[in-house]
């Protein structure tokens, strides 16, 4: 056993294996019951090879790489299209990028080291000891910042019965009952001969993880509804070429939505949606009124084909009698002195609108972090924006439903939302993801989304410029997806209930205090009975 920290390099295979079995529980792979077993490589590893903490670091460090590293591929897509790129260039950023983020299970597998044991354990600390390598790993997962937050608890985004637990946690709680199982299994794995003493917590643990998922999944179901929302959401299938395009090539983007539009009975609709980026290009401040735009009266920097567009869409919210939200990048002033925004806008048939302008904006895609230091960084980059955050609210009322709108890259915070909307009743994303080009990225997106309206307890309704629109109901489930790169409608009711959770209430407090616990713990008991400086322990 011992051997094996003078050859640290044989720690390769535990790492490769886990990182293999968790690529394979996301998409595009969705094996979802692999995440289940997709640590236990390592965590078996741990007890039998007492690796160094160095060893440990390492060890998760690769496994988390290369996760990474298959994971965010279409990032390789995305720095081409939005940036020009070269090939070589973008999979070098790219393995730059997989390499930093796979600390994540690197710090994750280092602290866990601390918890594991060879020797034999009661039940209760067996269960113990999983749920404390649970909360030391969901830790990480939310308390080391990523770029694009994602979580093991996320490959169960198809399963709703298993993502339940997330309106008390956050989808790291889902994360930290996944770890705990494994934490189990792996205890059983790791003892020569193999023990099935936590086998036993084990059963409860899922006993308990599924009946609290039945449990709320029926609650959910049988609250009364007290509004209905009626939706049309339009999605155009804007494409790649439109969007890098100039002047009037850029007007199918519009054209497509306003056709699929007018051609539908609204009769029955409270709001029409559209997604992030439906109008071709800026939205300008110049007056527009009940007839096409003429000679601005006033000093602008806006050419006809804003004015015009502007025009356009003013007049088709009038035409249908129906609010239209839709998303568009947005000059503030009409001599363009403020920097751009991305903004969602209402629409309304009496002429009058409303603006959001989205507040966390996409690092690398919408600024470039360090400008504010260094404003020469600006344009620095082509493809990246420099845009300002919003200040206003995205909350809007329509027919008597409070919406929280928001725009892409938001839908990843939870606190976010939870902050920004507490008494909403409908969560509204706008996303576009033409830069980050075909599946898996549109379904990664996707599935970090699905866990907002579990740990809000509101439901989703999703208006994507490519695909997935989807609306995702408040225990998680996914209604109508729409294929991607395709025109299609949607008509959703979306039923507006009284639904309470921990989160809404609490947010992350309880993830924080339970680890602020486990490093209490391991403060004060610098052993655990169970492991130790040099090595894991023997003893029980």
């Amino acid at each position: 056993m011992a051997k094996l920290n003078r050859t640290p390099w044989r720690f390769w295979l535990p790492a490769v294996a886990s990182a293999v079995l968790a690529m394979l529980s996301f998409a595009p792979f969705d094996q979802w019951y692999l995440a289940f077993v997709a640590w236990v490589p390592l965590l078996v590893w741990l007890p039998r090879a007492m690796p160094t903490p160095k060893q440990a670091l390492q060890a998760g460090w690769l496994a988390g790489s290369l996760l990474h590293l298959v994971f965010y591929w279409w990032l390789v897509h995305t720095m081409q299209a939005m940036s020009g790129f070269p090939w070589l260039l973008a999979v070098s950023v790219h393995v730059i990028f997989a390499t930093v983020m796979g600390l994540h299970q690197g710090i994750a597998l280092w602290l866990v080291r601390r918890l594991v044991a060879t020797g034999p354990a009661s039940m209760l600390r067996s269960l113990g000891r999983a749920l404390a390598v649970g909360t030391l790993w969901a830790t990480v997962e939310f308390a080391v910042p990523y770029l694009f937050p994602w979580y093991q608890g996320n490959a169960f985004f198809r399963v709703p019965v298993l993502t339940q637990a997330a309106d008390i946690l956050g989808i790291p709680g889902v994360s930290l009952l996944c770890l705990a199982t494994s934490s189990l299994l792996a205890q059983a794995l790791a003892a020569k001969p193999y023990r099935w003493q936590p086998l036993v917590p084990l059963a409860l643990l899922l006993a308990a993880w599924l009946g609290y998922g039945c449990y709320r999944i029926a609650q959910v179901d049988a609250a009364p509804v007290q509004k209905t929302l009626r939706t049309l959401v339009v999605q155009g299938n804007a494409t790649l070429a439109e969007k890098l395009s100039e002047g009037a090539k850029r007007l199918p983007m519009l054209d497509r939505p306003e056709r699929l539009t007018r051609a539908e009975d609204l009769s029955e609709v409270d709001i029409v949606i559209w997604p992030e980026g439906t109008l071709p290009f800026f939205w300008v401040e110049d007056p527009v009124g009940d007839t096409a735009p003429g000679k601005p009266k006033e000093r602008t920097r806006s050419p006809q084909i804003l004015r015009d567009v502007k025009w356009r869409v003013v007049q088709l919210a009038k035409a249908i009698q129906k609010p239209l939200l839709t998303g568009s990048l947005r000059r503030p002033d009409m001599l363009w002195t403020a920097e751009a925004r991305n903004s969602a806008i209402l629409f309304r048939p009496d002429g009058t609108h409303q603006y959001y302008d989205k507040k966390i904006l996409l690092p690398f895609g919408e600024y470039l972090p360090g400008t504010s230091l260094i404003p020469a960084l600006k344009e620095s980059i082509p493809g990246v924006s420099h845009m300002d955050p919003g200040v206003l609210t995205g909350r809007i009322d329509v027919a008597g439903v409070k919406l929280l709108v928001n725009i892409c890259y938001e839908a990843l915070f939870p606190a976010f939302l939870r902050a920004e909307g507490p008494d909403a009743d409908v969560l509204v994303n706008l996303t576009n993801d033409i830069w980050f080009g075909p599946d898996p990225a549109p379904t990664d997106h996707l599935m970090v989304q699905t866990a907002r309206p579990v740990e809000l307890r509101r439901p989703l309704v999703r208006s994507t410029a490519t695909g997935i629109t989807v609306y995702v109901d408040a225990a998680g489930r996914m209604h109508e997806p729409t294929d991607l790169n395709v025109e299609a409608v949607r008509r959703w009711q979306v039923p507006v209930k009284a639904l309470e959770s921990p989160y809404r209430l609490w947010g992350d407090l309880p993830m924080w205090l339970l680890s602020a616990g486990v490093v209490a713990m391991a403060i004060r008991r610098r052993k655990f009975d169970w492991a130790t400086d040099s090595g894991c322990s023997s003893r029980s």
